[in-house]
């Protein structure tokens, strides 16, 4: 698990949604964005062994890093690769 990659969850109320890893929290949590519900100054912390990591593409510049980026990135996996959200 990487900053950067796309990641789907597994369980909870948003179970097949697509998120950004924002940050590792420690070995267990990370932090998500999607750049629409869950935003850069809001992400959602969430348990690693609840989601799975669908796509390795990173975003590796977090300085310039803007919610409408996230959400392009979410959207298009959601377009490409598929989702049953």
């Amino acid at each position: 698990m990487e900053i950067g990659n796309i990641v789907r969850s597994l369980k909870g109320r948003d179970a097949g949604k697509v998120y950004v890893v924002y940050s590792i929290i420690d070995k267990d949590f990370v932090s998500l964005v999607n750049g629409d519900t869950r935003k850069i100054d809001n992400p959602k912390r969430k348990r690693i062994k609840h989601i799975e990591v669908v796509d390795n593409a990173l975003i590796i510049n977090k300085q310039n890093l803007l919610d409408a980026d996230i959400k392009k990135v979410c959207k298009s996996y959601l377009k490409i690769g598929g989702s049953n959200a």
